[in-house]
């Protein structure tokens, strides 16, 4: 039950084919619909370059790009130490992909999903008795009900058709064709999904175009949100009435407090601060310089006193159970920094994991005992920060732009082995030099199964 954090916020406008946040649409007025999505729900939007990213897997296994360029595509985040998402189109979940180890990544269809790779060698056709069965509920196809094979192999999606070459749904193949053909019982394929409908959004011009439309559907809604945590930070601040900082990370919600704070205090008021911690991504200094030219700023730049790469051989590699470089690197040079109380508006939201959603709106950093910690955007999702950051026209960080879910160091032990894939394709100097100091505690085989990331492996 962990993964309810809150109400699932995402929903569709049908008519206008964009997410929505609210019950009516901002544009057309058509009340929305619900998505179903794995809780927490917190899905973002996907870039060009994640839609590039997913097309590729699809292909790989289905021959053909899926997903289009030109409506909004969300990607939702599911639970779990490696990474596995919900990819979201026409407001229906049609992809499944996740990081397996050993084949890396993989891709599992949906029945909506399926629609659009009609085409695909992997399939079978069934008799009209077991297609009217498949319209009331899911059963394990025998192989006396199947009438024609496509190729697959053991553990395939499978496509499902009628004997009219009617799509009815996917499953997960027990057996290889090959072997199938051979059979004259047994179960062949289990059913995984049945179709209900069809599912063809509206496409526009462009991403762009979408993305503003998505923008225009849901001002009114984010207007509220926005008047709210303005409300918030201007109360708060006359309340505590305690020097102001922003803790700025270099992304999204750190930036998105920050601009709310701007508007609702002076900004002579306000003291950015970026902890650099010597393992930052190149993008992440690049957008520090971007903030303060857009919002006539001065970000205050704190390092620690001694590098990671120093404190390496006294600590040893850090663990998601070992977090000795989170103290050390970020929040030591903070400590040290405050002298006296300060109130802290910090972009933290109850949807990135069930501990911060138990948090309190205003309470009292435990390490930094001189700070008081203020949540502006704790009730917003994921969506609810991008529809933001897009109507504002932020210089939000480029490696959203680059497949990333979330802002950090380049080596977080927090991060799951499709990011490490991810950092070492795009940033293998960095990693490299990493992977050295890795090598001297594992062997290859526990550098790639990521043992390294627990001091104390379950």
């Amino acid at each position: 039950m962990k993964n309810y954090i809150g109400k699932i916020h995402v929903k569709w406008c049908k008519n206008c084919n964009v997410p929505l946040l609210g019950k009516k649409c901002g544009i057309c007025g058509e009340d929305s619909v619900e998505v179903k999505l794995t809780p927490p729900g917190d899905a973002r939007i996907a870039f060009k370059y994640d839609i590039d990213f997913i097309n590729l897997i699809i292909e790989r296994d289905y021959s053909k790009r899926a997903l289009s360029y030109k409506k909004i595509i969300l990607i939702n985040k599911i639970p779990g130490d490696e990474e596995s998402y919900e990819i979201i189109e026409d407001g229906v979940v049609k992809y499944l992909i996740s990081y397996d180890i050993d084949k890396g990544w993989r891709v599992k269809l949906k029945p909506y999903g399926a629609l659009k790779l009609k085409d695909s060698k992997k399939y079978i056709k069934v008799d009209k008795k077991v297609a009217e069965i498949l319209k009331n509920r899911k059963i394990s196809i025998l192989r006396p009900g199947i009438l024609e094979f496509g190729e697959f192999e053991k553990g395939d999606d499978v496509l499902i058709f009628d004997e009219d070459n009617n799509l009815l749904g996917v499953g997960l193949a027990q057996i290889s064709s090959d072997e199938a053909i051979k059979l004259n019982k047994g179960k062949i394929v289990k059913v995984r999904g049945i179709l209900d409908r069809e599912v063809e959004g509206k496409e526009y011009e462009s991403l762009e175009e979408a993305l503003n439309k998505m923008v225009e559907a849901n001002k009114e809604v984010l207007n509220r949100y926005e008047i709210n945590s303005i409300g918030f930070i201007k109360n708060t601040y006359k309340k505590i009435n305690k020097k102001v900082i922003v803790p700025f990370s270099g992304g999204k919600d750190s930036l998105t407090t920050l601009i709310l704070t701007l508007k609702a205090i002076s900004r002579e008021n306000i003291e950015v601060i970026f902890i650099d911690t010597g393992l930052e991504f190149p993008e992440t200094l690049e957008n520090i310089k971007e903030v303060e030219e857009k919002y006539n700023i001065k970000i205050k730049v704190l390092k620690p006193n001694k590098s990671f790469w120093e404190l390496l051989d006294k600590y040893g590699i850090p663990g998601r159970d070992y977090r000795w470089c989170s103290e050390a690197l970020k929040l030591e040079p903070l400590k040290e920094y405050i002298k006296d109380e300060v109130l802290a508006f910090v972009g933290l939201r109850k949807y990135e994991s069930y501990n911060r959603a138990k948090k309190k709106l205003i309470e009292r950093n435990t390490y930094i005992k001189k700070q008081i910690n203020a949540y502006p955007i704790f009730h917003w999702s994921s969506l609810h920060v991008w529809i933001f950051l897009l109507k504002e026209k932020a210089p939000y960080n480029k490696l959203y732009e680059k497949g990333f879910d979330r802002i950090g160091c380049y080596l977080c032990p927090a991060m799951g082995l499709g990011e490490i894939e991810r950092v070492k394709e795009l940033y293998n100097n960095l990693w490299e030099k990493f992977e050295r100091e890795l090598r001297k505690y594992f062997n290859e085989e526990e550098i790639k199964k990521g043992l390294w990331r627990w001091k104390n492996p379950q």
